[in-house]
């Protein structure tokens, strides 16, 4: 199941999947967004991690991986954020439902406020019904706690927590937090 290039989720907010050769400018656009958000988690500010999951081999293998969906994100023409949907990821709350798993969603810091956020998260919650999933699902750090506000105030509810084991980051911020939602039963 191949993704289009591109979707358009609202007039300004498009998602173009990213392809191999679209690693500099990603790898950019990460050293760019993550640490003015999550800095205070890491020693370096997040240089270890950006280059641990967004360097060229991790990179590379994460568009092998089939049933997932990983995009940019654009908003008015403008990169500003990734988008990870994992299409067939079994949620750990729920062993044996059908999941997809909202794998990633950054977005930089300037286009908050903007919706777009709410954009994606509705888009994945059109893919989790059009998949015919039972549950979407994500993990988030438990100390971001706007993060964990914006995705309950999206209809989400709290599931277990777990620890990270990143031995570079701070230990007293490994604390994660799994959320979801269920799409509503249709009356047929």
């Amino acid at each position: 199941m191949s993704s289009p290039p591109n979707i358009r989720v609202s007039p300004d907010l498009i998602l173009r999947t990213i392809r191999p050769e679209d690693h500099p400018r990603h790898h950019s656009l990460m050293e760019r967004i993550y640490p003015p958000a999550f800095a205070y988690l890491w020693p370096d500010a997040g240089a270890w991690y950006v280059h641990h999951v967004h360097g060229r081999k991790s990179f590379e293998r994460d568009l092998a991986q089939p049933d997932a969906r990983y995009y940019h994100v654009f908003f008015r023409e403008e990169l500003v954020g990734i988008y990870r949907l994992k299409l067939n990821t079994e949620p750990v709350d729920f062993p044996g439902e059908p999941g997809l798993k909202l794998d990633r969603l950054y977005l930089d810091d300037a286009i908050r406020g903007q919706g777009i956020g709410s954009a994606l998260v509705e888009h994945a919650k059109r893919e989790t019904s059009r998949l015919g999933k039972s549950i979407l699902w994500l993990e988030r750090m438990d100390t971001n706690e706007a993060t964990i506000a914006f995705y309950r105030k999206c209809g989400f509810t709290d599931g277990s927590a777990f620890r990270l084991t990143f031995d570079r980051m701070h230990p007293e911020f490994r604390g994660m937090r799994r959320l979801w939602w269920r799409p509503a039963l249709s009356s047929s």
